[in-house]
């Protein structure tokens, strides 16, 4: 009986202006969407060639700021996320680190309305036709009064039940993977490396995670319509419910765990940081300043910079240090701040299955929050690194003169540029991608278990008449 239902089902469906609507959508949508995006990534790579190999020429014949630059994705062909906010050029510097982006910044248009990928098309268009899709399948059979005649049937409930949402979301996937495949395909003729390294593994993740959360709303959906009994009652609800979960949820998670747990802004971080430092430095600038007058500030032959470096050292030391464990416990507290509101709008953000899967999802194509907190992480050992090798023979002294009035810089360095390291950064492996997102995959499986225990238990009290 279950395979007649399903079979029924599954031609009914295939039929419906429905199914036809959503596989045009999706051809429409998700081949171009990920041609479009390869195109852009092929770009970033060319501004990052480009940059990297431009600093190189010009460091050879200036001394330039220690600057290194990020590597994109490829992976933003399917979910850019956050790859147009994170930094291109990085700028060490003694005591901090300093990013700025370059071309997203000027893409004003894209910037106002947004990019489309294909998470975004999955997470809200998708999405929302599963939720609206099922949401009408047992009501509508109730309205058209096909439910009593089919149940007055020897025919279980729950054959029916299983049938139908199989049926169902097998129509609604079919769109997505041929649109999905041709997209594939078109960009292998394109020339993206679909086989190389952990491309194929982490686009066939990303593809099964998307299947996962169209179950999820799929399986809201037809609870919804159990529990309902008009079908404009149940799209209404539907809809509602879906505006709560995608666009709410997600909009207010940042917002209320900064209401929870305030915390200063960066802008507000790097003045109280500056201030500290200057402060530090002027007591430094004070205590050299003898130093200063005797071997610079003498006569024009009197000046001997090696010998007011050997001697500042022992006195600058102490000071230098001073700034360095002062500058680490604000950055620390700061970072502890900023870790414990990341996670708490996580937290919150998580009762959403739309934020579950785009987190996820863009966690396998490297432009989530874990390769962010990976890329950061790296940039800080480089740093602290660089401070070892090369930061620490270099000073840039403040010099202040007894009444406080006369400022001066000196400046040097005994430290050669060729003993800087090369910056190294590799994206995550694809077993540190799955270990960091287990917990929302089996969310999400948890979620589909929950919402459709609770469409069959309701469905077998259902009041068919």
């Amino acid at each position: 009986m279950l395979k007649t239902i399903f079979k029924k089902e599954i031609l009914d469906q295939l039929i419906s202006p429905k199914f036809l609507i959503v596989f045009l959508l999706c051809l429409i949508l998700v081949p171009p969407s990920l041609l479009m995006n390869y195109k852009s990534y092929e770009g970033s790579l060319f501004e990052y060639e480009y940059l990297k190999n431009d600093y190189k020429e010009r460091e050879k014949i200036m001394n330039l700021p220690i600057e290194v630059h990020r590597k994109p994705s490829i992976l933003s062909t399917f979910g850019i996320g956050l790859e147009r906010v994170l930094p291109k050029v990085i700028t060490f510097q003694k005591y901090q680190v300093e990013t700025k982006s370059t071309q997203a910044e000027y893409e004003l248009l894209s910037n106002i309305a947004g990019k489309i990928d294909f998470i975004l098309i999955v997470n809200f268009l998708l999405g929302l036709f599963a939720i609206l899709y099922s949401s009408a399948l047992i009501v509508g059979e109730k309205e058209m009064g096909t439910l009593k005649l089919v149940l007055s049937n020897k025919i279980k409930r729950s054959a029916f039940l299983v049938g139908k949402y199989l049926a169902g979301y097998i129509v609604l996937v079919i769109p997505l993977f041929i649109s999905f495949l041709i997209g594939i395909l078109l960009l292998v003729f394109s020339g993206f490396p679909l086989f190389s390294g952990e491309n194929f593994s982490r686009i066939l993740s990303l593809f099964l995670i998307s299947l996962l959360y169209l179950s999820t709303f799929f399986a809201l959906g037809l609870f919804i319509s159990t529990k309902t009994h008009k079908m404009s009652v149940a799209l209404l609800v539907s809809f509602l419910i879906w505006i709560f979960f995608v666009l709410v949820i997600p909009k207010i998670s940042e917002p209320l765990s900064n209401l929870i747990h305030p915390i200063q802004s960066d802008e507000v971080v790097m003045m109280n940081r500056r201030n500290v430092r200057n402060q530090i430095e002027l007591e430094k600038g004070r205590r050299l300043a003898p130093l200063a007058q005797k071997y610079i500030w003498g006569t024009e032959g009197a000046r001997d910079f090696n010998k007011y470096r050997q001697e500042r050292e022992p006195i600058a030391k102490e000071f230098e240090e001073k700034i360095e464990r002062t500058l680490q416990e604000f950055d620390a507290q700061y970072q502890k701040d900023k870790d414990f509101n990341t996670n708490l709008s996580l937290l919150i953000a998580r009762l959403s299955p739309a934020l579950i899967y785009a987190h996820t999802s863009l966690n396998f194509c490297r432009t989530g929050l874990a390769d962010r907190e990976n890329f950061f992480r790296n940039l800080k050992a480089h740093h602290i690194q660089l401070s070892n090798i090369y930061f620490k023979k270099t000073y840039d002294d403040t010099i202040v003169s007894e009444d406080g009035k006369r400022k001066s810089h000196v400046s040097g360095s005994s430290g050669s540029r060729s003993e800087i390291p090369e910056f190294s950064f590799e994206f995550l492996t694809y077993g540190e991608t799955l270990k960091s997102s287990l917990a929302d995959i089996l969310l999400l499986i948890i979620y589909n278990l929950i919402l459709f225990s609770a469409t069959y238990f309701t469905f077998i009290r259902y009041d068919v008449r």
